[in-house]
């Protein structure tokens, strides 16, 4: 009885995932200490429920470092392997020179792209995944 509960408990508890700790890449004048904040803020809430979801698997960052990298014209954000660093990729300035600062919605689905990845069927249905 209580291996039966300590194992429903086991089963129930979300997985352990590496820390990933977001940084800027550079000295990017215009992404501020604020938004560094802002960002970290969120992706840990994204990340905490991504892995008690189970998504990630294997390290999301390598050397648990996930560097921001401003791309004003993105679309959606991205998270790849860039040489020997791992980067977040999003619009976090402008080109009018405005911050934004990406939601955990759209940071858990950078993270679900980044380790799961979406199906052929989802990406031709949805554009799931899919940057432009």
């Amino acid at each position: 009885m209580i291996a039966a509960l300590f194992l429903a408990l086991a089963a129930a508890a979300p997985p352990h995932c590496p820390p990933v700790q977001v940084t800027a890449a550079g000295k990017p004048a215009a992404m501020n200490l604020k938004l560094l904040h802002q960002v970290s803020a969120n992706f840990a809430k994204a990340y905490a429920k991504a892995c008690a979801e189970g998504l990630v698997k294997k390290p999301l960052a390598t050397g648990g470092k996930l560097f921001l990298v401003n791309a004003p014209d993105a679309n959606v954000a991205s998270i790849y392997a860039s040489g020997r660093k791992s980067v977040l990729e999003y619009w976090f300035v402008t080109h009018d020179g405005k911050r934004h600062v990406p939601s955990v919605k759209e940071l858990h689905e950078a993270i679900y792209c980044a380790a799961h990845g979406a199906s052929a069927k989802e990406q031709e249905e949805s554009g799931r995944c899919l940057s432009d």
